[in-house]
């Protein structure tokens, strides 16, 4: 009797003693899964921070340049035609200096719209649907191309890195579009829901599908695409590429937002 409960004794023993190294491995194993999770989430949220830092820098200059153009470059070619216009009081109104003040107003409105586009105050001050609007208005004034902004339902404010990002995307967007595309017409649409706002760009020219986009993001170059990409990124924005047709191509970012006011 005394060896059998010896023997029971020392099973017990060394069952409590299996289910002690079971739970301290799963234990352990858990600390080590919570431990992975953790250096994840810092690992994520450095790479936002810095991708943040970047988009920040690069604002910076974008205004530190709009500044110089509009405080420094704009005024000295002001004050030249200034001059032009005097002279032409002083003496017959030759078709040179005619010539010399045409060219100064078209490279005074080309430093406008340059420091608009690096600095779009309309945005800080009036949201991003004006800016949408102001943005068609300015590719409208091409002869070549028929712009328009259509709002299928207010915008309200959002924050200043969501209003940013999602206009910085749409003006590279149109200006790709410009530039490769060839359209004859272009369209911006905005709508938003609860949590969402959704931006359309759709145009006639010669587009691309989403296939080809992420064909196009590996490859060398393609900055303006890998800078759109990084913006969206930055406000967990989506973008897709669809041929609607044969002649309609359609653009369509869609953002999780959180109103302002």
């Amino acid at each position: 009797m005394k060896t059998a409960g010896i023997v029971i004794l020392g099973v017990s023993a060394m069952l409590l003693m299996a289910m002690g190294v079971i739970l301290f491995v799963i234990l352990y194993q858990r600390r080590v899964i919570q431990s992975q999770i953790e250096i994840e989430r810092i690992n994520r949220e450095k790479q936002q921070e810095l991708l943040n830092a970047s988009i920040r820098s690069e604002e910076q200059e974008r205004m530190r340049i709009a500044a110089e153009l509009h405080d420094d470059i704009a005024p000295t070619l002001a004050s030249v035609k200034l001059y032009l216009s005097t002279a032409a009081l002083k003496m017959t109104d030759t078709p040179l200096i005619q010539q010399s003040k045409a060219l100064l107003d078209e490279s005074l409105q080309k430093i406008r719209n340059i420091a608009h586009k690096l600095q779009p105050s309309t945005l800080y001050y009036l949201g991003l649907e004006v800016s949408l609007q102001a943005l068609a208005d300015m590719i409208g004034q091409s002869d070549s191309v028929h712009a328009a902004y259509i709002s299928l339902a207010r915008l309200p404010r959002l924050p200043e890195n969501t209003e940013l990002s999602l206009y910085r995307v749409v003006q590279e967007l149109t200006h790709n579009i410009l530039k490769h595309a060839h359209p004859r017409s272009l369209t911006i649409e905005s709508t938003a829901v609860p949590g969402q706002v959704t931006l359309v760009v759709s145009h006639d020219g010669t587009g691309i599908t989403q296939h080809l986009f992420d064909e196009l993001l590996y490859k060398k170059g393609a900055i303006g695409l890998k800078n759109i990409v990084t913006r969206l990124k930055s406000i967990d924005a989506s973008v897709y590429f669809e041929q609607v047709s044969v002649s309609l191509f359609t653009i369509t970012i869609q953002a999780p937002i959180k109103e302002v006011f």
